[in-house]
């Protein structure tokens, strides 16, 4: 569950934000609000928020001061806002969102998905932070939130690279994330079965149906279809 606050100085504001996030009371739940920023700096440490709904002109400071109070934050932000003008600002404050009131429910749901995959993200870096792949047998065991899971390399699909992580896909069409960089993945797994395609993907050379010419895409059994970079587009053809 994402722990979020709301900080504004209007409290017509705040009540209005709460209400259009119970729209996703599944994934989001407000474990405070402050109309004083102070407040707000003193119960942060306590509340340990994963993202603040943040207002920028408020009387005591504005949400860029607030900001300053957290320089290396481990909580997302979020602004809200009636004036557009501070947008690259607020883009400099490497702010996750920015959103103008009235709140749009579109762009509020676009802005509760972007924070609840970089939650996502985090978490996994906490559990995976030791983490090493090991094949016990002929299979990969990989340690994923509270489970040990166990694949056969032969029922992956593909692989995707996620910056700093990587996704794997099977036929099954789950999906682990380990937080390991593609490169590792290809070296782990066997070089028979598999093949970079491209710098974002490592796929299961069982799992192709076919291979677009024009395109340089190839279309695996999921249906779904990846690009193949031209200078790897010579080698994939050969495994063929």
């Amino acid at each position: 569950m994402i722990r979020a606050i709301i900080i504004d100085d209007e409290p017509k504001s705040i009540q209005s934000l709460e209400w259009d996030l119970n729209f996703f009371s599944d994934q989001i739940h407000i474990v405070g609000t402050f109309v004083n920023v102070i407040d707000a700096i003193r119960k942060i440490e306590v509340l340990q928020p994963d993202v603040v709904f943040l207002d920028i002109e408020m009387p005591e400071m504005d949400g860029f001061q607030f900001l300053e109070y957290f320089k290396d934050r481990k909580f997302e932000v979020v602004f809200v806002t009636a004036y557009a003008e501070h947008a690259i600002q607020a883009i400099k404050e490497r702010a996750l969102d920015y959103l103008l009131k009235p709140i749009e429910k579109e762009d509020l749901s676009l802005a509760v998905q972007k924070i609840s995959q970089n939650k996502k993200k985090r978490d996994l870096a906490e559990v995976f932070q030791d983490e090493k792949l090991v094949f016990q047998g002929t299979k990969l065991k990989i340690n994923s939130d509270d489970k040990m899971v166990f694949l056969d390399p032969a029922d992956i699909v593909y692989c995707e690279s996620d910056g700093s992580y990587s996704r794997i896909i099977t036929e099954n069409n789950d999906e682990v994330y380990i937080s390991k960089k593609l490169k590792y993945l290809e070296e782990m797994l066997p070089t028979e079965l598999f093949y970079r395609i491209h710098n974002s993907y490592l796929i299961n050379l069982q799992k192709v149906n076919l291979f677009e010419k024009g395109t340089s895409k190839v279309v695996l059994v999921s249906g779904i279809s990846l690009p193949v970079s031209r200078s790897k587009k010579s080698g994939f053809l050969s495994r063929f």
